[in-house]
């Protein structure tokens, strides 16, 4: 009989001498899960054998699947949140700084596709699920206090217009890189060709930059 390895315990035990680490892997494997399959789609089994951890192991850190899904939700709202540095922002001025959260918002949801699938999947719920999850709008109280400092930074230069609101701003900048990237396939088949192409995507993020800081813009 072959004797038993550390690795064999622990992946039975679910992960419990690194629950953090579990949870991480839980958490990474959910989002490949919900992205592929949608929340009535996704099964916690397979989840639990992506993670290597037992399956009771989901239930005892989030609760039940819809707890899962939250998790993963906030959790991918963070991600995208990352790329946006709003000091990094703030040093490169008004102008730049708009254009380079421009340009790191479209990055953001070309690079990791799961915010899409999951955006999409939650817009088929009218967003129930997000509602429940406290900590998503708190991540953007930074970055809304960084755009409005951009803005108003911009009307003191006398470079960005004065009736600009900062959330349909982002509504929008957030549209033209959502958009191109949930609708890639579509798009591609009906006319574009490949959009994934490296010249289209650099094209591409100077058009959006340059159609968001055309709009700040004081008109002449």
């Amino acid at each position: 009989m072959a004797s038993r390895q550390p690795s064999d315990t622990l992946r039975e035990t679910g992960g419990i001498r690194d629950p953090e680490a579990a949870r991480a892997r839980i958490l990474a494997a959910a989002t490949a899960e919900f992205a592929a399959h949608g929340f009535a789609g996704a099964r916690m089994d397979r989840i639990g054998q992506s993670a290597t951890v037992a399956k009771g192991l989901l239930f005892h850190h989030f609760g039940n699947k819809e707890g899962l899904y939250r998790a993963v939700l906030e959790r991918i709202y963070g991600a995208l949140r990352r790329r946006q540095d709003e000091c990094r922002l703030t040093r490169l001025g008004p102008v730049e700084g708009m254009r380079r959260l421009v340009v790191d918002t479209f990055r953001g949801f070309r690079e990791m596709p799961e915010i899409t699938a999951l955006m999409n999947e939650e817009n088929l719920h009218r967003g129930r699920h997000l509602r429940e999850v406290a900590g998503v709008p708190m991540l953007y109280d930074t970055l809304f206090e960084a755009m409005e400092g951009l803005l108003k930074d911009g009307r003191d230069q006398g470079v960005f217009r004065g009736d600009v609101d900062p959330i349909g701003l982002y509504v929008a900048m957030s549209g033209l890189g959502y958009f191109y990237c949930a609708n890639r396939w579509t798009l591609s088949a009906a006319f574009a060709g490949d959009l994934f192409q490296p010249e289209r995507i650099a094209d591409y993020e100077v058009l959006v930059g340059d159609m968001i800081i055309a709009y700040l813009r004081v008109k002449e």
